[in-house]
């Protein structure tokens, strides 16, 4: 009876070294050395950055290619950092006090991983709010037939004002086109149509 219960335990210590020994062999081949030590192979492509946060504070960035990290109580987020389209339409007041409806196409890019996480929850919404208020603040200083005539004093005001409006949440304005620039009249008339004052 002890020979057998010997064997049986023998049995299974060997079977537990095997299981063991191939789950170690198995975890050789797809995580390299480097993972049999708690280590994860992290690739990074070329239009990205990876920050890496431990337990919830900012340890470092990954640049672009194939890097080691130990991975416990670690969290990983890639961003993209490729440039993004936005296409808007808005209306606005010029020096010379014309309502004009802007049609512009802007290209904007994340320029500060870290600032871009960090400090708003969704980027695209800030870009479009920033950006619509350059575009009013840029046709506040200039006369109309000057925003309807000279695209491209606008267009370099316009990124100039959107650089230093998107800097702080890490992205920058990489170009900026006006498409379109209506004249819809003087505010002043467009005031007295609304109140029954124009001429009919």
């Amino acid at each position: 009876m002890d020979q057998l219960l010997g064997s049986l335990l023998f049995s299974l210590i060997l079977i537990s070294l095997v299981v063991g020994a191939w789950a170690w062999v198995l975890a050789l081949f797809r995580k390299g050395i480097m993972g049999l030590f708690g280590f994860d192979r992290v690739i990074v492509q070329q239009f990205e950055n990876v920050l890496i946060y431990k337990d919830g504070d900012f340890e470092r960035s990954l640049a672009p290619g194939a890097c080691w990290i130990h991975g416990r109580n670690r969290q990983l987020i890639r961003i993209d950092l490729r440039p993004e389209v936005y296409r808007l339409g808005q209306g606005a007041i010029s020096s010379d006090h014309f309502a004009i409806n802007v049609l512009y196409v802007a290209r904007a890019q994340i320029s500060d991983p870290r600032a871009s996480f960090e400090t708003t929850k969704n980027y695209r919404d800030e870009i479009v709010v920033r950006l619509e208020s350059v575009v009013k603040k840029v046709c506040s200083e200039k006369s109309r037939m000057q925003i309807q005539t000279n695209h491209q004093d606008f267009d370099d005001s316009a990124r100039q004002a959107a650089n230093l409006a998107l800097r702080d949440i890490g992205c920058e304005c990489v170009s900026f086109e006006l498409l379109q620039a209506d004249s819809t009249g003087a505010v002043a008339e467009l005031d007295d149509r609304r109140v029954g004052f124009g001429p009919h």
